[in-house]
Protein backbone atom coordinates (compact mmCIF):
# COMPACT_ATOMS: atom_id res chain seq x y z
CA UNK A 1 0.00 0.00 0.00
CA UNK A 2 1.58 3.16 -0.87
CA UNK A 3 2.48 5.98 1.67
CA UNK A 4 0.59 9.35 1.57
CA UNK A 5 2.44 12.04 0.52
CA UNK A 6 4.27 13.69 3.54
CA UNK A 7 5.08 17.98 2.88
CA UNK A 8 7.65 19.76 5.70
CA UNK A 9 6.94 23.36 5.67
CA UNK A 10 10.53 24.35 7.07
CA UNK A 11 12.98 21.52 6.65
CA UNK A 12 15.56 22.72 9.91
CA UNK A 13 17.03 19.72 12.12
CA UNK A 14 13.82 18.26 13.28
CA UNK A 15 12.36 18.37 9.85
CA UNK A 16 15.80 16.57 8.15
CA UNK A 17 15.81 14.03 10.87
CA UNK A 18 12.40 12.98 10.26
CA UNK A 19 12.60 12.55 6.62
CA UNK A 20 16.09 11.19 6.26
CA UNK A 21 14.46 8.44 8.75
CA UNK A 22 11.14 8.17 6.75
CA UNK A 23 13.62 7.64 3.63
CA UNK A 24 14.94 4.97 4.85
CA UNK A 25 11.73 3.18 5.52
CA UNK A 26 10.91 3.09 1.85
CA UNK A 27 8.73 6.20 2.21
CA UNK A 28 8.74 8.43 -1.28
CA UNK A 29 8.10 11.92 -2.81
CA UNK A 30 8.36 13.68 0.40
CA UNK A 31 8.41 17.39 0.10
CA UNK A 32 9.68 20.32 2.05
CA UNK A 33 8.74 24.02 1.23
CA UNK A 34 10.94 26.85 3.45
CA UNK A 35 10.86 30.59 3.74
CA UNK A 36 12.94 31.42 6.21
CA UNK A 37 16.28 33.84 6.53
CA UNK A 38 18.50 31.30 5.50
CA UNK A 39 16.80 29.13 2.94
CA UNK A 40 13.87 30.25 0.63
CA UNK A 41 13.06 30.40 -2.50
CA UNK A 42 15.00 30.61 -4.80
CA UNK A 43 16.82 27.79 -3.51
CA UNK A 44 20.52 27.73 -3.57
CA UNK A 45 22.21 24.66 -5.24
CA UNK A 46 23.57 23.58 -1.85
CA UNK A 47 20.33 23.81 0.18
CA UNK A 48 18.82 21.60 -2.63
CA UNK A 49 21.23 19.14 -2.62
CA UNK A 50 20.94 18.98 1.23
CA UNK A 51 17.47 18.19 0.89
CA UNK A 52 18.04 15.67 -1.82
CA UNK A 53 20.04 13.45 0.70
CA UNK A 54 17.31 13.64 3.27
CA UNK A 55 15.49 12.05 -0.08
CA UNK A 56 13.24 15.38 -0.17
CA UNK A 57 12.20 17.19 -3.28
CA UNK A 58 12.00 21.19 -2.17
CA UNK A 59 8.75 23.37 -3.82
CA UNK A 60 8.86 26.48 -4.53
CA UNK A 61 5.86 27.78 -2.81
CA UNK A 62 3.52 26.58 -0.01
CA UNK A 63 0.34 26.43 -2.13
CA UNK A 64 2.58 23.88 -4.48
CA UNK A 65 3.08 22.14 -1.46
CA UNK A 66 -0.26 22.15 -0.17
CA UNK A 67 -1.98 21.24 -3.72
CA UNK A 68 0.63 17.82 -3.84
CA UNK A 69 0.54 16.87 -0.02
CA UNK A 70 -1.79 14.53 1.77
CA UNK A 71 0.05 15.19 5.50
CA UNK A 72 1.18 18.71 5.87
CA UNK A 73 3.83 18.86 9.08
CA UNK A 74 4.68 22.31 10.34
CA UNK A 75 8.51 22.39 11.45
CA UNK A 76 9.18 26.03 11.83
CA UNK A 77 10.61 28.48 14.44
CA UNK A 78 7.98 29.61 17.32
CA UNK A 79 8.22 33.14 16.73
CA UNK A 80 6.63 31.81 13.12
CA UNK A 81 4.62 29.19 13.84
CA UNK A 82 1.10 30.84 14.23
CA UNK A 83 1.20 32.46 10.91
CA UNK A 84 2.84 29.95 9.23
CA UNK A 85 -0.11 27.54 11.01
CA UNK A 86 -2.41 30.10 9.99
CA UNK A 87 -1.42 29.62 6.12
CA UNK A 88 -1.19 26.34 6.12
CA UNK A 89 -4.96 26.05 7.35
CA UNK A 90 -5.64 28.63 4.45
CA UNK A 91 -5.01 25.77 2.13
CA UNK A 92 -6.16 22.67 3.64
CA UNK A 93 -8.62 20.14 1.41
CA UNK A 94 -11.11 17.66 2.76
CA UNK A 95 -9.27 14.82 4.39
CA UNK A 96 -5.83 16.59 4.86
CA UNK A 97 -3.99 15.66 8.08
CA UNK A 98 -2.21 18.71 9.60
CA UNK A 99 0.84 17.53 12.04
CA UNK A 100 2.24 20.47 13.80
CA UNK A 101 5.09 19.98 15.84
CA UNK A 102 5.98 23.79 16.90
CA UNK A 103 6.74 24.64 20.83
CA UNK A 104 3.52 27.06 19.90
CA UNK A 105 1.05 28.19 23.41
CA UNK A 106 -1.93 25.87 23.49
CA UNK A 107 -4.42 28.23 22.63
CA UNK A 108 -2.28 29.34 19.40
CA UNK A 109 -2.40 25.25 18.58
CA UNK A 110 -6.69 25.16 19.36
CA UNK A 111 -6.80 28.06 17.32
CA UNK A 112 -5.32 26.17 14.16
CA UNK A 113 -7.21 23.17 15.07
CA UNK A 114 -10.36 25.01 14.63
CA UNK A 115 -9.56 26.62 10.94
CA UNK A 116 -8.24 23.45 9.70
CA UNK A 117 -11.59 21.51 11.13
CA UNK A 118 -13.42 23.85 9.10
CA UNK A 119 -11.93 23.37 6.42
CA UNK A 120 -12.59 19.69 6.74
CA UNK A 121 -8.98 18.97 7.89
CA UNK A 122 -7.62 17.01 10.91
CA UNK A 123 -5.06 18.34 12.97
CA UNK A 124 -2.33 17.35 15.14
CA UNK A 125 -0.92 18.91 18.14
CA UNK A 126 2.62 16.83 18.09
CA UNK A 127 5.32 17.98 20.71
CA UNK A 128 8.79 16.67 20.71
CA UNK A 129 9.32 15.37 24.62
CA UNK A 130 13.54 15.75 24.22
CA UNK A 131 15.79 16.83 21.58
CA UNK A 132 16.28 15.28 18.34
CA UNK A 133 19.73 15.31 18.34
CA UNK A 134 19.92 12.94 21.38
CA UNK A 135 16.93 10.76 20.61
CA UNK A 136 16.56 11.10 16.46
CA UNK A 137 13.56 10.13 15.02
CA UNK A 138 12.60 7.98 17.88
CA UNK A 139 12.16 11.48 19.93
CA UNK A 140 8.74 11.32 21.99
CA UNK A 141 5.78 12.54 20.26
CA UNK A 142 3.12 13.53 22.72
CA UNK A 143 0.06 14.00 20.72
CA UNK A 144 -3.18 15.54 20.66
CA UNK A 145 -6.31 16.65 18.48
CA UNK A 146 -8.81 15.10 16.09
CA UNK A 147 -6.11 13.54 13.83
CA UNK A 148 -3.85 12.40 16.90
CA UNK A 149 -5.14 8.62 16.03
CA UNK A 150 -4.42 8.84 12.49
CA UNK A 151 -1.24 10.40 12.87
CA UNK A 152 -0.27 7.39 15.08
CA UNK A 153 -1.40 4.82 12.97
CA UNK A 154 0.25 6.16 10.00
CA UNK A 155 3.89 6.95 11.71
CA UNK A 156 4.41 4.34 14.64
CA UNK A 157 4.51 1.71 12.13
CA UNK A 158 6.92 3.83 10.86
CA UNK A 159 8.93 3.86 13.57
CA UNK A 160 8.20 6.85 15.19
CA UNK A 161 7.24 7.21 18.92
CA UNK A 162 3.71 8.78 19.49
CA UNK A 163 2.14 8.48 22.71
CA UNK A 164 -1.62 10.10 22.85
CA UNK A 165 -2.79 12.57 24.83
CA UNK A 166 -6.85 12.52 23.77
CA UNK A 167 -8.47 14.48 20.98
CA UNK A 168 -8.64 17.92 22.39
CA UNK A 169 -6.08 20.15 20.32
CA UNK A 170 -3.42 22.12 22.57
CA UNK A 171 -4.03 19.18 25.63
CA UNK A 172 -0.18 17.98 24.61
CA UNK A 173 1.15 21.14 23.92
CA UNK A 174 0.32 22.69 27.68
CA UNK A 175 1.75 19.31 28.90
CA UNK A 176 4.94 20.26 27.05
CA UNK A 177 4.52 23.49 27.65
CA UNK A 178 4.34 23.16 31.74
CA UNK A 179 7.52 20.22 30.92
CA UNK A 180 9.32 23.62 29.60
CA UNK A 181 8.86 25.41 33.08
CA UNK A 182 10.17 22.84 34.86
CA UNK A 183 13.41 22.11 32.53
CA UNK A 184 14.37 25.63 31.34
CA UNK A 185 13.83 26.69 34.88
CA UNK A 186 16.46 23.95 36.44
CA UNK A 187 18.91 24.67 33.80
CA UNK A 188 18.81 28.69 35.00
CA UNK A 189 18.73 27.99 38.58
CA UNK A 190 21.77 25.61 38.32
CA UNK A 191 23.68 27.68 35.99
CA UNK A 192 22.90 30.97 38.34
CA UNK A 193 24.08 28.52 40.95
CA UNK A 194 27.35 27.16 39.67
CA UNK A 195 28.72 30.54 38.15
CA UNK A 196 28.60 32.02 41.71
CA UNK A 197 30.18 28.57 42.77
CA UNK A 198 32.97 29.67 40.82
CA UNK A 199 32.98 32.85 41.46
CA UNK A 200 33.15 32.11 45.02
CA UNK A 201 35.85 29.25 44.21
CA UNK A 202 33.88 26.38 45.36
CA UNK A 203 32.62 25.07 42.13
CA UNK A 204 33.15 21.35 43.11
CA UNK A 205 32.08 21.18 46.40
CA UNK A 206 28.82 23.23 45.38
CA UNK A 207 28.69 20.56 42.38
CA UNK A 208 28.48 17.72 44.71
CA UNK A 209 26.15 19.49 47.72
CA UNK A 210 23.56 19.92 44.77
CA UNK A 211 24.03 16.61 42.97
CA UNK A 212 24.62 14.09 45.71
CA UNK A 213 21.01 15.18 47.32
CA UNK A 214 19.40 14.68 44.19
CA UNK A 215 21.21 11.17 42.53
CA UNK A 216 20.30 9.28 46.17
CA UNK A 217 16.29 10.26 45.35
CA UNK A 218 13.94 9.86 42.38
CA UNK A 219 12.66 12.97 41.04
CA UNK A 220 9.32 12.11 41.44
CA UNK A 221 9.68 11.87 45.12
CA UNK A 222 11.66 14.96 45.41
CA UNK A 223 8.55 17.12 43.43
CA UNK A 224 6.08 15.58 45.81
CA UNK A 225 8.15 16.39 49.02
CA UNK A 226 8.36 20.19 47.19
CA UNK A 227 4.60 20.43 47.23
CA UNK A 228 4.20 19.49 50.37
CA UNK A 229 6.33 21.20 52.29
CA UNK A 230 5.59 24.52 49.93
CA UNK A 231 2.36 25.12 51.98
CA UNK A 232 3.82 25.04 55.55
CA UNK A 233 7.52 26.48 54.33
CA UNK A 234 7.33 29.14 51.86
CA UNK A 235 7.22 31.81 53.80
CA UNK A 236 10.24 31.24 55.81
CA UNK A 237 11.77 29.81 52.97
CA UNK A 238 11.04 33.16 50.78
CA UNK A 239 12.85 35.19 53.33
CA UNK A 240 16.07 32.96 53.12
CA UNK A 241 16.00 33.13 49.39
CA UNK A 242 15.90 36.78 49.94
CA UNK A 243 19.46 36.68 52.07
CA UNK A 244 20.77 34.38 49.11
CA UNK A 245 19.91 36.85 46.63
CA UNK A 246 21.41 39.76 48.80
CA UNK A 247 24.54 37.03 48.85
CA UNK A 248 25.10 36.72 45.32
CA UNK A 249 24.66 41.00 44.92
CA UNK A 250 27.41 41.30 47.48
CA UNK A 251 29.73 38.89 45.13
CA UNK A 252 28.90 40.86 42.03
CA UNK A 253 25.90 38.87 40.22
CA UNK A 254 22.74 39.72 39.23
CA UNK A 255 19.99 37.27 41.00
CA UNK A 256 17.87 36.41 38.56
CA UNK A 257 16.40 33.32 39.44
CA UNK A 258 17.05 33.32 43.01
CA UNK A 259 15.00 36.34 43.42
CA UNK A 260 12.56 34.85 41.27
CA UNK A 261 12.41 31.71 43.37
CA UNK A 262 11.84 34.57 46.60
CA UNK A 263 9.07 35.93 44.89
CA UNK A 264 7.36 32.23 43.83
CA UNK A 265 7.72 31.27 47.63
CA UNK A 266 5.99 34.20 49.24
CA UNK A 267 3.53 34.04 46.38
CA UNK A 268 2.55 30.76 47.91
CA UNK A 269 2.80 32.07 50.88
CA UNK A 270 0.48 35.23 50.18
CA UNK A 271 -2.14 32.47 49.59
CA UNK A 272 -2.61 32.02 53.74
CA UNK A 273 -3.25 28.19 53.59
CA UNK A 274 -0.27 26.97 56.24
CA UNK A 275 -3.01 27.18 59.25
CA UNK A 276 -5.23 24.78 57.40
CA UNK A 277 -2.42 22.19 56.48
CA UNK A 278 -0.32 22.39 59.48
CA UNK A 279 -3.12 20.92 61.26
CA UNK A 280 -3.73 18.43 58.99
CA UNK A 281 -2.20 15.04 59.93
CA UNK A 282 -1.77 13.41 56.84
CA UNK A 283 -2.27 15.19 53.57
CA UNK A 284 -0.76 14.78 49.49
CA UNK A 285 0.24 17.22 46.98
CA UNK A 286 -2.38 16.99 45.01
CA UNK A 287 -4.35 18.65 48.16
CA UNK A 288 -1.96 21.03 48.35
CA UNK A 289 -2.38 21.79 44.38
CA UNK A 290 -6.19 21.55 44.83
CA UNK A 291 -6.08 24.34 47.51
CA UNK A 292 -3.34 26.56 45.68
CA UNK A 293 -5.26 26.11 42.22
CA UNK A 294 -8.92 27.07 44.36
CA UNK A 295 -7.08 30.22 46.02
CA UNK A 296 -5.34 31.45 43.20
CA UNK A 297 -8.41 31.39 40.81
CA UNK A 298 -10.44 32.71 43.82
CA UNK A 299 -7.85 35.80 43.94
Amino acid sequence: MPHPVIGFVGFGEAARCFASHLASRGVTGTLAFCAGQSNRPPYSDGFRQLAAAHGVVLVDSLAELMDQAEIVVSAVVVATAAAVGESIAGGVRPGMLVVDVNASTPGAKRQIAERVAARGGAYVDANLMGAVSIYGAQVPLYSSGDGAERFAATFSPLGFSVELAGGKAGAAAAVKMLRSVVTKGIEALVTEALVAATIAGVRDEALRGICEPMDATRFSKFVDMCVRTDVLHAERRAVEMEGVASGLREMGMDPIMTDATARRLQASATLGLRARFVKTAEYDANAVLDAYAERSVAR
